[in-house]
Order: C-alpha cells, then sequence, then structure tokens
C-alpha cells in the first residue's frame, strides 16, 4: 500500500465514480482503476462494488476511509517537516 494508492482511494470513495476520481487526480481511469485494483488484492478485500452507474463503496471501505485519510495527512506532515 502506498500513498498514491490511498489518494486514489479516498478520492473514488468521495466521488463514487473512478472516472470523475481521475479527472479529479489528473489521471487516467484506468491508472485509478488499476491502483484500486492491486490495493484491493493487497487487503484481501473489495473496497467498492462496480456498476454503469459508478462504484458503491463496500462496508470495509466505509472502515477503511478515517484510516486512510489520516495517514495521508501524517504522509502531509512529513512532507512539511
Amino acid at each position: 500500500m502506498n500513498q498514491k494508492q490511498l489518494q486514489y482511494f479516498v478520492t473514488v470513495y468521495q466521488t463514487q465514480n473512478i472516472k470523475t476520481a481521475a479527472d479529479r487526480l489528473f489521471v487516467s481511469r484506468q491508472g485509478v482503476s488499476k491502483a484500486i485494483r492491486l490495493l484491493e488484492e493487497e487487503l484481501g478485500q473489495p473496497l467498492f462494488v462496480r456498476s454503469i452507474k459508478g462504484v458503491m463503496p463496500t462496508d470495509y471501505a466505509t472502515i477503511l476511509l478515517p484510516h486512510a485519510k489520516r495517514l495521508l495527512e501524517e504522509y502531509d506532515a512529513i512532507r512539511g517537516l
């Protein structure tokens, strides 16, 4: 798990749409999808249920969200030293 994967996860969670998240992050939709898929594989849990209309977070994703946000805040704090 890395900072980029966590940022992508948080953005997808907030937008509930991979394309919208990719646009906000200025990356390709495929890049976001791949990062999320790799994170899901590493965690051994699905984070989103995908559909034509977008994605819906799983219960696991909802539990993970505050931890991911906290880690991203820590990354920012370290960069600011």
